[in-house]
């Protein structure tokens, strides 16, 4: 199980597909899919400001709910996962709450990725991408230098459990291609 995650604009979905067509047995999941996905947006416009605390609930059914889906596809073959857990402690985090990279608790168990990588890219770059792909509300939120920064502060308190992978000179193939390195050394 291998996650990417980065900021908004760093290429994960792209380099999530990549690595998904590169190995044809493979399964792709983004860690907020059906049916969270229908009501995501809905969730951060209204629950997110109101109760910081439910909206960390949402995301964290979100993560284990994909986590048994994951689990069930790891069994046919290798599992590509765009964001995770990882990526909904950091954002709660910044919005103040004291929440844990915890993956098993005595309520609940998330699959821990086999590896996890963040995609580290230099601002103007990231900037580029979202203006080719229209900024969400979170993207936007991100354009705040010091909002940014908090999430970079945050994803380097937990740099322990990710390989960061800098992404500026190199395209989405040889990205792919340098995380399937990764992978086979396992």
């Amino acid at each position: 199980m291998i996650v990417l995650t980065g900021l908004d604009g760093s290429g994960t979905s792209s380099v999530a597909n990549e690595l998904h067509e590169l190995d044809l047995e493979s399964y792709l999941f983004n860690s907020i899919n059906f049916p969270y996905a229908n009501c995501r947006d809905e969730i951060d416009k209204t629950v997110r400001d109101v109760s910081p605390a439910a909206h960390y609930l949402f995301y964290l059914s979100a993560v284990a709910y994909v986590s048994k889906l994951i689990d069930e596809s790891l069994t046919k073959g290798n599992v590509y996962c765009v964001r995770y857990l990882i990526d909904t402690v950091v954002s709660h985090r910044v919005a103040g709450l004291n929440v844990g990279l915890v993956y098993e608790t005595d309520f609940y168990e998330i699959r821990k990725p086999d590896l996890t990588i963040f995609l580290d890219v230099d601002e103007s770059l990231r900037q580029q991408r979202l203006a080719v792909r229209g900024k969400s509300y979170l993207d936007r939120t991100l354009d705040n230098d010091v909002f940014r920064l908090r999430f970079l502060e945050e994803f380097a308190k937990l740099s322990e459990h990710f390989t960061k992978i800098c992404i500026t000179d190199k395209t989405t193939v040889q990205i792919a291609l340098e995380i399937r390195r990764l992978v086979e050394s396992l």
